[in-house]
């Protein structure tokens, strides 16, 4: 793989040891449904259902952290769209689940991205290998991170703050990059689907977890969010990002309770769609779709992958049909329509049923 360009800056290679960090612990004053005008450093809980697709943005500079199901990166694609985004300066898969990473293909295929950015894990699924082909059809430079890489955005600073090096763990969660996105005195916690054992790991660490706003870890499940770690983060607003009627009952009742005995007010995407944190550097506000400073989410021109052909077959699928997930990049082909296929002399699968 690619090594990182001086683009990307690693802040802190004179420290002797991770635990040396200092994160910026100043508490901002925070408004909610009341924008602030022209801020420069925005984070957007974008609205993919039952997923992750976050936005970091800051000075004209912007960074993908997730991108949701294959299946709803139609809603990513449009988002950004919407904001006038082009290109971003890099995205960071969290970890290789689908709800968090099946929609980094089309992304990348409507976006030019300077680097892909994700934890050291032995992963071996198609939905993986085929984001792999799709950076490298795009050129996109693909490298590992980890705790105490900081990343310049802007004015801004992404710091990983989990996985440590040759960290082990049984369960995939737990490989969650997890991030702080910080803007002068304005901070943004960020947890990935990392669980209840990464925060333990992460109270463990020297440094003040304290900050402004708090991406709840795993949707809301009840595998994160310990009492200790949210007393220890003591953010001013939790955000939850969760599809609306989910299957996994998210955020569960244990989660909500915590904050509410905390006196932590939480807001979720499954009721307000998209969520925006803005900051001018010393305050903050939270908007939404539902509140008063709604984004719009009209179409907008994108290259949407709808069918998936196969070179050698001559067989074409929906995007989503397994076979052509297994398809290597090199042998497929893309259409837009079913009738772009047909013309081009491809059959439909008898799978799927394009």
């Amino acid at each position: 793989m690619k090594k990182i360009l001086p683009l990307i800056l690693c802040l802190f290679f004179a420290l002797s040891c991770f635990g040396c960090i200092q994160l910026n612990t100043q508490k901002a004053p925070i408004y909610t449904d009341s924008a602030i005008k022209n801020a420069p450093f925005k984070v957007h809980f974008i609205d993919v259902g039952q997923g992750d697709c976050i936005l970091v943005e800051s000075s004209g500079h912007f960074a993908l952290i997730d991108a949701g199901e294959n299946s709803d990166s139609h809603k990513a694609i449009n988002y950004l769209s919407n904001l006038g985004v082009t290109s971003l300066d890099f995205a960071i898969a969290t970890h290789p689940h689908s709800d968090h990473c099946g929609g980094f293909p089309n992304i990348f295929r409507n976006f030019s991205c300077g680097y892909f950015l994700f934890p050291e894990t032995d992963v071996d699924t198609n939905t993986w290998y085929s984001i792999l082909d799709a950076a490298d059809e795009r050129t996109v430079s693909c490298e590992t991170t980890k705790a105490g890489d900081v990343f310049a955005l802007g004015d801004a600073t992404v710091t990983v703050l989990s996985p440590k090096e040759n960290s082990i763990y049984s369960n995939l969660n737990n490989y969650s990059i997890v991030c702080i996105a910080q803007y002068q005195n304005t901070s943004v916690l960020l947890m990935g689907d990392a669980e209840k054992l990464v925060e333990k790991e992460l109270l463990s660490e020297s440094y003040d977890l304290c900050a402004d706003v708090l991406k709840l870890g795993h949707h809301g499940s009840s595998s994160s969010s310990d009492k200790e770690f949210l007393r220890s983060v003591n953010p001013s607003v939790a955000i939850i990002t969760c599809g609306k009627d989910n299957d996994y009952g998210h955020p569960h009742r244990e989660t909500t309770d915590a904050l509410e005995e905390l006196g932590i007010p939480y807001r979720l995407t499954s009721k307000e769609g998209s969520i925006v944190v803005s900051s001018d550097g010393e305050k903050i506000s939270v908007t939404s779709q539902s509140g008063s400073e709604s984004l719009t989410e009209s179409p907008t021109e994108m290259v949407e992958v709808t069918y998936i052909g196969n070179k050698n077959s001559h067989i074409f699928h929906r995007d989503s049909c397994e076979s052509a997930v297994k398809t290597k990049e090199k042998n497929k082909v893309y259409f837009t329509s079913r009738d772009e296929a047909v013309s081009k002399g491809y059959d439909p699968c008898k799978g799927c049923n394009p």
